[in-house]
């Protein structure tokens, strides 16, 4: 493993351009893993992050996002995003069927009659597309899926946000999740109560044994929220990141609006470019090398996944650039790879795409507010625009 001869440090947060900057040094390296501390490995280049990914046995998902201990008591229950098989195989059977392609496009209808609803209750303008927009959309979908009332979406959404913000962080001692945890598990304990449960995503988890056994309460709450999240943040900041880079040259709007064949490959270049999820951690614990370097041994590893989406070996030397003809953008990797692919990719890639026919057919003379300058939503681990400020 070769360190790193300037400090690069992934948990800081700094304006994306200078992110970018530092990730950009560090592919120049060319080194496959990239020692930033002791203990802790880099991985930036598309290739080496694909096997890291797929380096199940060797990279454990125990840990990933949260890299310290959260207080005295019980350690939490592993997430689905922080376990190994076989039990993340199991538990991933379990939630499969609810983001089922035909769950999908079952979905699709009402996920656009979300999408209006939101633009007709826009006001004349300015309006900030990610806080009036993007954020309910995703928070409304999700709460569907997962079995919240819409009332509570919003609150939920913003103690998720809230918890999101100090991420790697630990969390569970904070006063966000001290509600979303009561909140989930009064959840469960009405759909184990119930005679006839409503089929949603709650219920699965509530009624349905993993290796066996019922979940306990605790466990309900934890993947409950989990799924919640996961189908909030990420989703809600491509969209804006997508719709401000077709803004800020505004010549990409427009060849949008005049040839919508180009959706598709908008989308996955928005989703490259844009990079929501920034990187996950995986612990070594298996074969201490990749591709010949090194890895700490009982230390972590950080895959770029943003860095990989931004590898001008696969990508192009413009690809740090927004192009919505980009040939190789379907290889970006904001969802993940091999087994831990995100369960809910075709969800999100469903409301990105409502979301822009939306926009499209209901706003075309969308353009950027006059004097709006981008800030980036200020996480070390993710990554899009804190609100986009429009005119129409």
């Amino acid at each position: 493993m070769v360190s790193s001869e300037q400090t690069f440090d992934p948990f800081t947060v700094k304006e994306v351009g200078e992110v970018r900057r530092d990730l950009a040094r560090v592919r120049s390296g060319g080194c496959p893993v990239t020692g930033i501390a002791p203990g802790i490995g880099f991985v930036g280049h598309h290739g080496p992050a694909r096997e890291a990914l797929l380096a199940h046995e060797a990279l454990s998902n125990h840990g990933n996002f949260v890299i310290e201990a959260s207080g005295d008591g019980p350690a939490p229950p592993d997430l689905i995003t922080q376990s190994d098989p076989p039990e993340h195989t199991t538990l991933r059977a379990l939630l499969r069927p609810g983001f089922a392609r035909a769950a999908i496009v079952e979905a699709a209808p009402w996920v656009r009659e979300y999408a209006e609803a939101l633009v007709d209750g826009l006001a004349d303008g300015p309006a900030d597309l990610v806080g009036e927009f993007a954020l309910p959309l995703t928070a409304s979908v999700i709460a569907r899926l997962v079995g919240v009332p819409a009332a509570d979406a919003d609150a939920l959404a913003r103690d998720s946000l809230a918890i999101t913000a100090i991420l790697p962080a630990p969390f569970t001692e904070t006063e966000a999740w001290t509600r979303l945890e009561a909140y989930f598990t009064e959840a469960a304990r009405r759909r184990r109560a119930a005679g006839e449960p409503p089929d949603d995503l709650i219920t699965r988890l509530a009624l349905g044994e993993v290796d066996g056994r019922r979940l306990t309460e605790q466990e309900v709450a934890f993947h409950a929220w989990q799924l919640f999240v996961a189908g909030l943040e990420s989703t809600a900041y491509t969209i804006g990141s997508t719709v401000h880079q077709l803004l800020v040259e505004r010549s990409r709007w427009e060849e949008l609006c005049a040839d919508r064949s180009l959706l598709d490959n908008t989308r996955e270049e928005g989703l490259r470019h844009g990079s929501a999820i920034r990187w996950v951690l995986r612990t070594v614990v298996g074969a201490p090398e990749l591709r010949g370097q090194p890895l700490p041994a009982d230390g972590w590893v950080i895959v770029g996944l943003e860095s990989a989406n931004l590898d001008e070996e696969v990508f192009g030397p413009d690809a740090a650039e927004f192009d919505l003809h980009r040939t190789t953008a379907r290889r970006h990797l904001s969802f993940g790879h091999g087994l831990h692919l995100c369960l809910g990719a075709e969800l999100s890639r469903t409301e990105i795409s409502v979301a822009l026919e939306v926009l499209l057919d209901r706003l075309p003379g969308l353009r950027l507010a006059p004097g709006f300058a981008y800030e980036d939503v200020g996480s070390p681990m993710f990554c899009g625009p804190a609100r986009l400020d429009v005119v129409w």
